[in-house]
């Protein structure tokens, strides 16, 4: 199991506090990570090179070894950097304001390099992606979490019945943009958003809890 995060990059959290700001070290820093992220949306995780990572950064590849010590630790720095890039979902004051918005943001995703390529080399666990995996489970479960925020505050704004999961309304929400853009190569238009947004919404309104559910007649036999 993974731990935190966070802990296997403090060393670098470290060197960034004690540099002056706009030192060298914070620029080579900025020029490994922005390197990295560069080189990962070109050639995904399994073909990245130190390198090719020095080469662009224009640093020695010692320096990488020295600080980052493996590919591993280099490309899981930086997808933690990276991972604030993806701003939290806007909260519009409704739910399907919000689903509109997350749509929108996971479309951005799908289609910024660097999760492109990461997307690419997905697929079931297994020991030979287990490195891949390593890193991703780093990177979403912490996004995961932020964009379920929608679903929680509509249950506490009463626009989705009390026991719903966010969870499982996340998965539905976003699924349907990665089969129709990776499976079916068909563009992530508006219009696909917003009937996607409206048939989730639709969904979990009509849907009751779990708890009422278990005792409704439909769900015992005669």
């Amino acid at each position: 199991m993974p731990g935190d995060p966070l802990n296997d990059v403090q060393h670098l959290h470290a060197d960034a506090a004690q540099a002056r700001p706009g030192g060298r070290t914070a620029r080579v820093r900025e020029a490994v990570i922005d390197a990295t992220i560069a080189e990962l949306g070109e050639v995904g995780y399994a073909a990245l090179r130190i390198d090719a990572v020095a080469e662009r950064a224009g640093v020695n590849k010692s320096t990488i070894y020295r600080r980052w010590g493996t590919k591993t630790g280099l490309v899981s720095t930086a997808l933690i950097e990276r991972r604030g890039d993806l701003v939290p979902p806007a909260d519009t004051g409704s739910l399907r304001g919000d689903l509109i918005e997350l749509l929108k943001e996971i479309r951005l995703g799908l289609h910024t390099p660097w999760i492109a390529a990461l997307i690419r080399e997905t697929g079931l666990r297994t020991p030979d992606n287990a490195d891949l995996y390593e890193l991703l489970d780093k990177f979403w479960p912490a996004r995961f979490r932020t964009s379920g925020a929608i679903f929680v505050r509509a249950i506490e704004r009463g626009e989705l019945p009390a026991g719903s999961d966010p969870d499982f309304l996340l998965e539905m929400l976003s699924g349907p943009l990665y089969f129709h853009l990776l499976m079916l190569g068909r563009p992530l238009d508006d219009a696909f958003l917003e009937k996607t947004a409206d048939f989730v919404l639709t969904a979990a309104r009509a849907r009751p809890p779990a708890s009422q559910q278990s005792d409704s007649p439909a769900s015992t036999e005669d």
